[in-house]
């Protein structure tokens, strides 16, 4: 009788010790797509419990190159911090496959101020570097350069983008084919003639610039309109993009006076690959926004996504029609805009055996951005609106 006692003390215990184990806070680190980071920060404040507190850099909640959450998961009521850190679809599938050892280093501390109703200009103090768990892409990982080890998968949304000439380019410059790509790109340069059909205009020339090679949004214009493939060795085409600068250097997000000079991209590094000069460009679709709205002496033509294009536009730049079709929503779903890839969600296959509480809170994202339409506005379609269907990015658009 008196051997039960210890016994119902250590159940007790080990209850108690088992409770806190479950109730441990459960750490998400998301990267990836900044054409998506929109979609994904509206769509995390629906996953979590009321009460949950944010904060993110800069002065743009939905625009925040990184944020972080924290909170109770509605799906399991487990304590949750989400964590974002926008680096490029292709980084981000580089960095969650483990394809190479590398890291990111730009995740928020929890430290980092949080309220109820969001709190900006986080200070830029970060994380130790860590391979984050999930990544949003835009397109899919076969088309990458990282198409293993082969990451789970899930559709969240069709992602479209646009071309758009820079705010003062002339009137006439209003359309983009996949021919005038193949020839602007590559050779960084085109006169204006070729885009209006006017003589007069031979002797103005458009500039290309666009994002670096971590970039889902230039591997989907690039396959879209056929200026690069991967069918066989998987290798980008070399392309020629341009460096717009002012006396600070490099005009951007940090440095958006007016457009001075230009010069070919300087050679870089991304993700473990040298790429030549005039090969690289914008690590992020802000940045590149950024320079298309600015006071330019140059003409510009590049590609966005809807929220960048959305800040470019707003300062000036102009979209243009692709294959003379504009965009709109009913021009996606039904199949006449087809600049355009599905949006996936992707983590190990491992995930749900390593941290299973993690893995419920990625696939709960998953499910909320599929039927959100709130935090897909201006960003891309519910997959669910959409009546045609591809099987890779630049691929045919067929009947659903």
């Amino acid at each position: 009788m008196h051997m039960k006692a210890p016994k119902i003390l250590l159940a007790s215990l080990l209850a108690f010790s088992t409770a806190g184990v479950a109730r441990a806070q459960t750490v998400v680190h998301i990267t990836g797509s900044t054409a998506f980071r929109s979609a994904v920060h509206t769509a995390i404040t629906y996953i979590l419990q009321p009460g949950f507190v944010y904060g993110y850099t800069g002065t743009s909640f939905t625009g925040a190159s990184e944020a972080i959450f924290t909170g109770t998961a509605i799906t399991n009521g487990i304590p949750v911090i989400i964590k974002t850190s926008w680096s490029g679809s292709l980084a981000g599938i580089e960095t969650v496959s483990q394809a190479y050892p590398s890291t990111v280093g730009t995740f928020l501390t929890n430290t980092t101020p949080q309220s109820t109703t969001g709190s900006g200009s986080a200070p830029t103090n970060y994380d130790s570097p860590v391979i984050p768990e999930v990544c949003m892409s835009d397109g899919f990982q076969f088309t990458s350069q990282y198409p293993s080890p082969v990451l789970t998968a899930q559709t969240v949304g069709v992602v479209p983008f646009k071309f758009l000439r820079n705010a003062g380019a002339p009137a006439d410059l209003t359309n983009m084919t996949p021919l005038l790509a193949q020839a602007l790109w590559p050779g960084g340069s085109l006169p204006l003639s070729l885009f209006s059909g006017s003589s007069n205009d031979m002797d103005t020339i458009i500039y290309a610039i666009g994002r670096n090679p971590d970039s889902g949004t230039r591997k989907t214009a690039f396959l879209e309109t056929s200026i690069q493939t991967f069918i066989s060795s998987l290798t980008p085409v070399v392309v020629l993009q341009y460096e717009p600068t002012n006396a600070n250097g490099v005009v951007n997000k940090a440095n958006p006076g007016a457009i001075t000079g230009q010069t070919v991209w300087p050679p870089e590094t991304v993700d473990n690959i040298s790429f030549a000069a005039g090969d690289g460009g914008y690590s992020s679709g802000g940045d590149l926004a950024a320079a298309m709205k600015a006071s330019s002496p140059f003409i510009y033509v590049t590609y966005l996504g809807l929220s960048d294009s959305a800040t470019a536009e707003g300062g000036g730049a102009v979209e243009l029609t692709y294959n003379g079709i504009p965009y709109s929503d009913a021009a996606i779903q039904n199949g006449q805009y087809t600049f355009w890839t599905y949006e996936q969600l992707d983590y190990l296959p491992t995930y749900g055996t390593t941290d299973a509480n993690g893995k419920a809170v990625a696939d709960s994202l998953t499910a909320n951005i599929l039927t959100n339409a709130t935090a897909l506005a201006g960003v891309g379609e519910l997959l669910s609106t959409v009546n045609v269907t591809r099987q890779q990015e630049g691929g045919p658009v067929t009947p659903q």
